[in-house]
């Protein structure tokens, strides 16, 4: 499933690039993120444990961030629980607006197995898209 928005932001593009394009600085804006570590070294693959709330409850999926660099920011995310697979390919395409601000165009291929997929299937897009608006505006925020 593909996902995709626009979204405008008042900060200036390098330093909206700055946040999305450093792991560590990125991992600060997700929402629900109770741990980050790097898996080998600092600006490689890290990863993060996020508690999506569902209506399922709190399920913790271990998550591992592989930054694939270039223009747009792109990030391969792989993660696990006991019942769930989740995989999903950002992009992150930072522009400006020509007022001094920013304009994101991103999108997520998302790839979801378990219960996670069949009860989040009708909603999942949604959920996904309101993630994404929580992310940006943290990022909008630690760009300022």
């Amino acid at each position: 499933m593909r996902v995709a928005s626009t979204a405008s932001l008042a900060a200036a593009p390098a330093a909206v690039r700055a946040v999305v394009a450093d792991p560590e600085r990125l991992a600060e804006t997700l929402p629900n993120v109770r741990l980050f570590a790097w898996e080998d070294e600092p600006g490689g693959p890290f990863s993060a444990e996020i508690r999506p709330a569902l209506a399922l409850g709190e399920i913790p999926v271990r998550t591992v961030w592989e930054p694939l660099g270039g223009d747009p920011v792109r990030y391969r995310v792989e993660g696990r629980t006991d019942e769930h697979r989740v995989a999903f390919d950002v992009t992150l395409a930072v522009d400006p607006d020509g007022d001094g601000g920013t304009v994101v165009d991103w999108s997520l291929d998302v790839h979801v197995t378990g219960t996670l997929r069949s009860a989040g299937q009708r909603v999942l897009t949604a959920i996904v898209a309101a993630q994404a608006r929580a992310v940006l505006a943290a990022v909008e925020e630690a760009a300022r």
